[in-house]
């Protein structure tokens, strides 16, 4: 395929291999951790809630720091960051001091990560071939999904949480070398967003965040004790539901290059939709639930592909990408965080799981809504 010949875009896929290598084997396990380190499941996501809520406040010191550094810096410098933060979760034995830490930590170092590495994508990308590009991402994430949790359930079910997350800082940490010759890509000093572009960013992710709360934070905490709270038949769940996702990791994005934007959308979504019914109804049940994880590592690749070559590609038009991702990443905190911190109230107040995963309903229609309306606002999101 022609989009491999980018290089900055290769460099880009080999720190994703690693970085989704350490996610898969590490921060899958950084909540339900938590719930086995006796937390609360209410507190746990009030956990996730303030983690998340916080980066709204961080990101504001990013724009001077990330100007001053460049782009490629400022994504080594998130990697560290939050690589140093599994260091100390190991440490993590119930509310208190060390888990304070950990969520500064983690917090400040996802808000650089994050911004920086869509930021990144949307300067290194190629338009014509972004859908390729992105899927190829998703499918690299759903590959290391096969392996990586087997690793991270086997770590933590022999060797403890210490040497579990330690090994998966080391991993995070080593996925800054491949971005070690990539270009600095300078900030621009001066650049004011449309209205348009800055509305179509913040929609779409704080819709975003609504699923993720539901089918990403909320979903692994019940699939979780729905499992007896076992690392190893927990990982094993992942890992099976990774070699689903992995076969069908390209498609989404082929069909966005070859014209089918509109389509590969509403299929990503009705497929998203039929995971969160999945959920809802097979939670209780460890067999139903592992066939709702199923169908959830099906629909992500295609869902993420059909919503995130649309926003790298009117983030690449915009007067600044930085900017332009700074905008989509407060949306999508504003999005997750009220989502965990909904769930945290809704699990407190004693309501069943079913509520908290028909959230990402919600999210899907906000999804639909923003795509919808695009042309209107005469935003170029595909080719």
């Amino acid at each position: 395929m022609r989009f491999f010949d980018n290089s900055s875009i290769n460099r880009l896929y080999l720190h994703s291999g690693l970085q989704s290598f350490a996610f898969n084997g590490g921060a899958v396990f950084s909540y339900v951790y938590l719930l086995k380190a006796g937390i609360a499941n209410y507190l746990v996501f009030f956990t996730i809630a303030a983690v998340i809520l916080l980066r709204l406040a961080l990101r504001r010191v990013l724009l001077p720091i990330v100007r001053r550094i460049g782009l490629r810096n400022g994504l080594i410098l998130g990697t560290l960051i939050d690589a140093s933060s599994f260091l100390l979760l190991g440490q993590v034995h119930g509310p208190g001091a060390w888990l304070l830490v950990y969520m500064l930590l983690s917090s400040c170092g996802t808000a650089f990560y994050w911004t920086c590495y869509h930021a990144s994508v949307t300067r290194l990308g190629d338009v014509e071939h972004r859908g390729a590009q992105v899927s190829a991402r998703e499918a690299i994430f759903a590959i290391t999904g096969i392996i990586a949790p087997l690793f991270g359930g086997f770590m933590l079910t022999l060797f403890g949480p210490v040497y579990a997350f330690a090994s998966t800082a080391l991993i995070y940490a080593l996925a800054a070398v491949p971005m070690l010759g990539a270009p600095r890509m300078v900030v621009e000093r001066e650049a004011q967003l449309s209205r348009d572009a800055k509305v179509f960013a913040g929609g779409l992710a704080f819709s975003d965040g609504l699923v993720a709360a539901a089918v990403n934070f909320g979903w692994r905490i019940v699939l979780f004790q729905t499992l007896g709270e076992s690392f190893k038949d927990y990982g094993g769940a992942l890992a099976v539901a990774g070699l689903a996702g992995a076969v069908v990791g390209l498609v989404g994005g082929r069909l966005i290059d070859l014209g089918h934007h509109k389509r590969s959308v509403q299929i990503g979504l009705a497929f998203m939709i039929c995971t969160i019914l999945a959920e809802t109804i097979g939670y209780a049940s460890p067999w139903s639930a592992i066939a709702a994880n199923m169908i959830g590592a099906v629909a992500g690749p295609i869902y993420m592909s059909a919503i995130m070559a649309p926003l790298y590609n009117v983030g690449q038009s915009s007067a600044c990408a930085f900017r332009f991702n700074v905008v989509a990443e407060n949306g999508f905190d504003c999005g997750a965080g009220f989502g965990a911190l909904a769930a945290g109230v809704l699990t407190w107040a004693g309501f069943g799981y079913s509520w908290l995963l028909m959230m990402g309903l919600f999210g899907c229609l906000g999804v639909h809504l923003v795509l919808r309306n695009k042309d209107r606002n005469g935003l170029r999101v595909a080719t």
